[in-house]
């Protein structure tokens, strides 16, 4: 599985598996502990927490006029 990068982007990045998450999310002491029900909640989970950032970004993003281009009628 690819590496997750989370919301850390400075440059002491600690580059984390999802493998690590699930057993974090679930404390579970090493992978071979993972079931597939595991995968499909943490999968289920991380898509409604992307769906409710996605709301809360459009519902608090705010309106910036964009600036006309210079052959734009006024």
């Amino acid at each position: 599985m690819e590496p997750h990068s989370g919301p850390d982007t400075g440059s002491n990045q600690r580059r984390v598996s999802v493998v690590q998450l699930i057993c974090r999310a679930y404390g579970l002491s090493d992978a071979s502990e993972i079931t597939l029900e595991h995968i499909d909640r943490y999968v289920a989970e991380q898509r409604r927490v992307e769906e409710r950032t996605h709301q809360l970004r459009e519902r608090f993003r705010p309106h910036i006029p964009r600036p006309r281009a210079s052959d734009d009628a006024a």
